[in-house]
């Protein structure tokens, strides 16, 4: 293993860390609505099934939820998890 496989960290999980991210900080607050794959794969030069996964990687964390032919909605509240550390995605 040579050093840039060392350091690399998938698309996905980049992006999702991303998202998570402006989840807690308040940008997407609870209720709020997620950018669709299409937009987040645009506007961070990912594959749509990139932004897919990660969007999925924050469902399965409790940041979000979806619902079938709906955009993905922010459902993490952060007094839920005061004086817990982030979820580790």
């Amino acid at each position: 293993m040579d050093d840039l496989d060392a350091d690399y960290t998938p698309r996905y999980i980049w992006l999702a860390r991303l998202l998570r991210g402006w989840i807690e900080d308040g940008t997407y607050p609870p209720g709020s609505l997620l950018p669709s794959s299409a937009r987040l794969a645009q506007a961070h030069t990912v594959s749509k099934a990139t932004a897919r996964h990660a969007l999925g990687v924050l469902v399965k964390s409790g940041h979000a939820r979806h619902i079938e032919s709906k955009p993905h909605q922010v459902i993490w509240r952060l007094a839920d998890h005061a004086g817990s550390p982030g979820d580790a995605v």
